[in-house]
């Protein structure tokens, strides 16, 4: 049976069905984040739900129970259904659609598939082409297929408002498009289902988008560093392709021109010398912008889809914490200063009026992709007035270190043609390590968070969380004030 999710795998990757269903002891497994974005997901259906009122839930204890219930609501002639679950054992196809509403008019239904994206997506289509193919199967005629989505601009003032909180997109004519296109892959999908060998599929661009396999692991076992993958970012899949097809797998063998992005060109150009590519008249032209005092600034974030706050966007970022370093002159002392929520409402308020304390009015505010700072502070700047020209102010002061690294003023091979502060530390400053702690990357500390208020933890684990998180943030900061150091040992 070729239920709804197993064709969109296919649709990504016919490997990721086969592991799906052949393997899946080999899957990375859901985690915190991931079974966040599920939970926000069906916090979005029930909102989408509102904009349908007197609409009826289909869904029931179990599979047989859902199609049971399906269609007895059906039979009694119900014209808003929420969660319909159809299987046709004949055609071998399963799908639970979102929402289905009866036009009298056109004597059809129309489908309304719900999604926690802020975009429509070429996935959708054949989504909604699956549905469309599963419903005609029950001979039920399909009127207009639409996409319900989340408003990205939509601002939250008071109680959520779901008109406004979402967007309703009708692409039947897209969708259309690619209805024999649809049918076809849905024959290839249930080959692949029905095949016990595990297909052989060649990796280019498929692997992250549009969902995140979880095979990646198992997939990716066997590339080594130094194979063309080191440039993944850097290569389209048709050029991928190619140099598999050329039985090129090595980064060193990628022919001349090949490569046209210049921070990939220069980490090849690494990669074959098997030096440093240092160029200290433009490190020290960078550096000389620095004006002391230095501050050096990372922030920790938090967001959902559904905005928790007044005077947010969905999926906005807001910042819940930040870790400070202050270095008054060259061979001055460093202090450290840090600030973490720990209390469950709107935290930028409470952040900005420590961060206004500790910030003077001179000197350069260094951090790592200077835009994801400067880009809170100019929202906590609308969202407090009163704290407007603080913010402004330290934006014009703010000095990018990564760009040192982004614009090849200083390359290794061992950054992986990365300006990531993951990817430069342990080659700057290999004595520092994300290892070495108990959070050991953003999307950790952020689902952390929430966690600091949970009353179902106790003191003692709520504690050691916070402890790991200041530990973590403080480790940004560091490594920040260590590789400026390094860069001026080698200027």
């Amino acid at each position: 049976m070729l239920t709804k999710s197993d064709f969109l795998k296919f649709v990504q990757c016919p490997k990721f069905l086969w592991l799906g269903k052949y393997r899946k002891d080999l899957a990375s497994g859901i985690d915190e984040a991931m079974q966040r974005r599920f939970d926000e997901g069906a916090e979005v259906e029930e909102y989408a739900y509102k904009l349908f009122p007197g609409g009826i839930s289909a869904r029931g204890k179990d599979i047989k129970d859902d199609i049971d219930k399906t269609r007895k609501i059906f039979a009694a002639g119900s014209e808003i259904v929420f969660q319909p679950t159809f299987s046709n054992y004949d055609a071998n196809l399963y799908c639970r659609s979102d929402i289905l509403k009866f036009d009298k008019e056109a004597g059809a239904w129309d489908i309304f598939e719900v999604k926690s994206a802020t975009e429509v997506k070429e996935i959708n289509y054949f989504d909604l082409a699956f549905q469309k193919t599963c419903l005609e199967q029950e001979g039920k005629k399909v009127g207009k297929l639409n996409l319900v989505y989340v408003n990205r601009e939509y601002v939250r003032r008071g109680e959520i408002e779901p008109e406004k909180l979402l967007k309703i997109e009708e692409i039947t004519d897209k969708v259309a498009k690619i209805g024999e296109k649809t049918r076809k892959k849905i024959i290839e999908a249930q080959y692949i289902l029905g095949t016990k060998d595990e297909p052989k599929v060649k990796i280019l661009k498929q692997c992250y988008a549009p969902y995140e396999c979880g095979f990646i692991g198992y997939c990716w076992k066997d590339i080594k560093e130094g194979s063309i993958y080191d440039v993944y970012g850097g290569l389209s899949a048709k050029q991928i392709e190619t140099l598999l097809d050329m039985g090129i797998m090595k980064l060193a063998d990628i022919p001349e021109g090949f490569i046209k992005k210049e921070n990939y060109l220069r980490h090849l150009e690494a990669v074959r010398s098997g030096k440093q590519k240092i160029d200290k008249e433009k490190i020290t032209e960078e550096l000389g912008k620095l004006k002391y005092p230095l501050y050096f600034l990372d922030y920790e974030t938090y967001s959902q889809v559904i905005p928790p706050f007044d005077g947010y966007r969905p999926y906005e970022q807001m910042a819940f914490q930040y870790s400070l370093d202050i270095m008054d002159a060259p061979d001055g002392k460093l202090r450290h200063f840090d600030f973490l929520s720990r209390e469950p409402g709107d935290p930028e308020l409470t952040l900005a009026e420590s961060l206004g304390k500790v910030i003077g009015p001179e000197g350069s505010v260094i951090s790592w992709f200077k835009t994801f700072e400067s880009g809170r502070n100019a929202e906590m700047a609308a969202r407090y007035p009163e704290h407007k020209k603080f913010f402004e102010g330290v934006n014009k002061r703010m000095f990018d270190l990564m760009d040192i690294f982004k614009n090849g003023y200083f390359v290794d091979r061992g950054f992986q043609a990365s300006a990531s502060l993951k990817k430069v530390m342990p080659i700057m400053v290999p004595d520092l390590s994300y290892k070495d702690l108990n959070i050991q990357e953003g999307g950790a500390a952020s689902n952390s968070w929430p966690k600091l208020f949970d009353k179902k933890l106790s003191k003692g684990e709520r504690e050691k969380i916070y402890k790991d998180m200041v530990d973590y943030c403080r480790l940004d900061t560091m490594a920040m004030v260590r590789i400026l150091e390094k860069l001026r040992s080698v200027v």
